[in-house]
């Protein structure tokens, strides 16, 4: 494999992700295992293995089979490099929203698909790592024309975003996995939270909202819960059997959507099932973005946009 290239490749797929700064500076090779990292043993079967950090990532390696490549590092991500020249690397952002792995995924997607020999070797599982969940996801490419590899893994936590993958030639492929998982499995994250912003927004959020009419008419009713999940009636008669549900994360302040603490409020929907006449689906995309503004019509309406379509809605809270 030509390394620098399978490297820019990672780069670039990770630099989409990217909006704003890096999620913090690198750790790395800070010593011999960490206090309370002995649940990873059994991953690991090493003792003595070295420990590289990444914002609030902390993950132990073996320097036997994987040599850091400082020069190609940046402060926002790690790269190791096995025998076979196979790499194993790691990036971290802070985003302008609110992040969800399967919509890292499908920007991911849309880049590799330009590759020549592209395809999904294993379309994206949820893994549970160290009480964190990710997804991961492999894929086959010609890198040129070199049959190529990857499996990646996919983290996100309110605007923080994490990225592990392993490329690999696909002759050396399977030589290199199993290190590189259990690496991967050693991974401990101690990403900050959004707790105290959360409740909040959530003093203005929660209750039952009406989404009024706009170019397409009635949106029905979004009903937002204390405990961090909602559902979204597709017309006024709230009907079950027409609706999609699913949990929610929000804030009092976001400066890159262009508002203050008391000006707005953030609202990102994750749905989890999606019904339309009582039958059970999923909607287009694992998230969805919405700003309210603060300042009230004299109807007592909220403006709310869809930060993605820009659509505005007329939103009324019962």
């Amino acid at each position: 494999m030509r390394k620098n290239k399978a490297v820019t490749t990672w780069f670039a797929c990770g630099a989409a992700l990217l909006l704003l700064a890096g999620c913090g500076s690198s750790t790395a090779d800070t010593g011999n295992t960490a206090d309370g990292a002995e649940s990873t043993q059994t991953d690991t079967e090493k003792e003595n293995l070295k420990q590289a950090g990444l914002g609030g990532l902390i993950m132990l390696y073996d320097d036997s089979v994987w040599t850091q490549q400082p020069d190609q590092e940046t402060d926002s991500s790690l790269v190791f490099e096995d025998q076979n020249e196979s790499i194993l690397g790691i990036s971290c952002s802070k985003e302008a929203t609110y992040q969800h792995p399967l919509d890292m995924i499908s920007l991911s997607e849309q880049i590799y698909a330009t590759y020549e020999g592209y395809e999904e070797v294993e379309e994206p599982t949820e893994v549970e790592v160290q009480d964190a969940s990710w997804y991961e996801w492999v894929i086959r490419y010609e890198e040129n024309g070199v049959d190529t590899v990857s499996l990646q893994r996919f983290y996100a936590k309110n605007y923080y975003v994490y990225t592990m993958t392993y490329v690999a030639e696909e002759a050396a492929y399977e030589a290199g996995k199993s290190e590189a998982v259990k690496a991967m499995n050693s991974v401990v994250m101690s990403v900050p939270d959004n707790a105290e912003a959360e409740e909040k927004a959530k003093e203005f959020l929660v209750g039952t909202w009406s989404i009024g009419v706009d170019s397409e008419g009635d949106k029905g009713y979004l009903v937002l819960e204390e405990d961090g999940t909602y559902e979204w009636y597709m017309d006024s008669s709230m009907d079950a059997a027409n609706m999609h549900t699913g949990t929610y994360g929000c804030d009092v302040e976001n400066t890159t959507l262009g508002f203050d603490e008391g000006e707005g409020v953030y609202l990102v929907l994750y749905p989890e099932a999606l019904y339309v006449d009582g039958e059970k689906g999923m909607t287009g995309s694992p998230k969805y973005d919405y700003a309210f503004s603060l300042e009230q019509g004299s109807d007592g309406s909220y403006p709310m946009m869809n930060v993605t379509t820009f659509d505005i809605y007329t939103t009324y809270k019962n």
